[in-house]
């Protein structure tokens, strides 16, 4: 067991440059015929955010409609990287099932590239709404530095598990690809990131035993307030290498049974 996943991490560390390459490549031909390129990730997000601001300010009867934006858009920058890389998952081996068939590449390659994508989209999307909002709190930058590598470090971990456990499975459950974008909508309209949690009142349950949440809020919590919160963050941190070895060890034992189902 222990063996199987070492190689597969091997594998991995000695394949870095070829997968973090051809994500990169994904990355420039997205954006191959705009002007300003990849900046349209955080803009994009930056200009949701200002939007929906306004509006559920109002809506929530904002007192501070500044903080409240701060709270919003670095919620929204996270979700959208947990989300998209969830969402995106079930199709990870179907998008590359030529490749998987026809050559020697291990399919962990094309996990790996997906993770690399989604951390290339993450940090140039949220590094705009950091630049933004740091003229609004100047904290924001000494928290980044001081208080969230952690966090930042479990949010990677956390997507490269997660989607790794759901393409193997959706590979034998064409459901999911449905049921999927189901999921992580409720998931959203369910956790607090329009709203701050107390406006859950009594369902704030739903907030603590959602797993994708807490990796989300204890990211922008660091940021906003400045908290360390290492207790949390270790018993994260503990049960990301466990899930990365537990679905690690998983791929190891489908490998074989893959090219029956792509």
């Amino acid at each position: 067991m222990i063996q199987e996943v070492r190689k597969l991490i091997q594998y991995g560390f000695e394949t870095r440059r070829a997968w973090w390459f051809t994500a990169t490549a994904r990355t420039r031909a997205r954006f191959s015929r705009t002007v300003i390129g990849s900046l349209w990730l955080g803009i994009a997000n930056l200009l949701f955010s200002l939007v929906l601001g306004g509006v559920y300010g109002i809506v929530f009867k904002v007192p501070d409609i500044t903080q409240y934006f701060i709270y919003l858009g670095l919620g929204f920058s996270i979700w959208a990287t947990l989300g998209g890389a969830i969402n995106s998952s079930p199709s990870i081996f179907d998008h590359n099932s030529s490749n998987i068939l026809n050559s020697k590449v291990h399919p962990i390659f094309y996990v790996l590239e997906e993770w690399a994508f989604q951390i290339q989209t993450f940090v140039q999307s949220f590094l705009i709404i950091i630049i933004f909002i740091a003229f609004l709190s100047p904290n924001i930058l000494i928290n980044l530095i001081i208080f969230s590598p952690i966090h930042i470090l479990n949010l990677f971990l956390f997507i490269f598990w997660l989607p790794l456990l759901i393409c193997l499975a959706a590979i034998r459950f064409q459901d999911l690809y449905q049921l999927l974008p189901i999921i992580t909508q409720l998931i959203f309209l369910l956790s607090p990131i329009f709203y701050t949690e107390k406006n859950l009142g009594e369902l704030k349950i739903i907030a603590d035993f959602n797993p994708i949440y807490q990796v989300l809020s204890l990211l922008r919590n660091s940021l906003i307030n400045g908290e360390l919160l290492l207790t949390p963050a270790f018993g994260l941190l503990i049960l990301n290498f466990i899930m990365i070895s537990l679905s690690l060890l998983a791929l190891s034992k489908s490998k074989r049974n893959l090219v029956f189902y792509i």
